[in-house]
């Protein structure tokens, strides 16, 4: 007899929690259904002053007889020369509507996109160079990434390798700095790796 009454209130318990559930799933449904129509409603706004970014061509290590992968990239960066680029991390399609009008919409995502495209080739770029010796390069690639907030792991970590071995610790506080103000998923696995670095410097 208790264990039919405990099977009886498991059941009971279980169809509780998955009524809950439902519940809170249609909620959240609702809520983004409810948000997509009043983003959908927003009218265009004025995206003149976003913060459009500009790749400083005469100061990056750009070099015409690179081989891949170093040469991609650079061809890469350069098909954005006449492009808007503007970095949208972290921002929903939803987000980007209620602030700038669905009308807006389309351009974005393109901006937005070669942000990607520059930041994906700038880590490659600048791994290249560091894996082949050339810091300097490495460092000026990366260093601009760094400014752009690029969302790429490997160019705040290789640019403290870089700085560990320069003995720039304060480099290295900067870098940290700066990755906790980045809108990345990343964010805590960067924190910590960059402190590590901090602790080698110290053993």
């Amino acid at each position: 007899m208790p264990y039919l009454v405990f099977l009886v209130i498991f059941a009971l318990w279980a169809m509780y929690e998955m009524r809950k559930s439902s519940n809170a799933y249609q909620a959240r449904k609702d809520a983004f259904w409810e948000r997509e129509r009043a983003a959908n409603d927003v009218r265009r706004q004025d995206i003149s002053n976003l913060e459009y970014i500009t790749i400083p061509f005469d100061s990056l290590p750009f070099d015409d007889a690179a081989q891949p992968p170093v040469s991609t990239c650079q061809d890469n960066i350069n098909k954005l020369k006449d492009c808007k680029i503007v970095n949208l991390t972290g921002m929903s399609n939803t987000d980007l509507k209620l602030q700038y009008g669905a009308a807006n919409l389309e351009n974005l995502i393109e901006y937005d996109s070669n942000f990607t495209t520059l930041c994906s080739n700038l880590a490659r770029w600048g791994q290249a160079l560091y894996d082949a010796g050339d810091s300097v390069g490495a460092r000026t690639i990366f260093e601009f990434g760094v400014s752009i907030r690029a969302d790429v792991s490997n160019i705040y970590l290789t640019l403290g390798k870089i700085y560990l071995s320069e003995d720039n610790t304060d480099g290295i506080y900067e870098l940290i700095t700066q990755v906790t103000e980045l809108n990345t998923l990343m964010k805590d696995s960067i924190l910590q790796q960059l402190r590590e670095l901090l602790e080698t410097d110290c053993m």
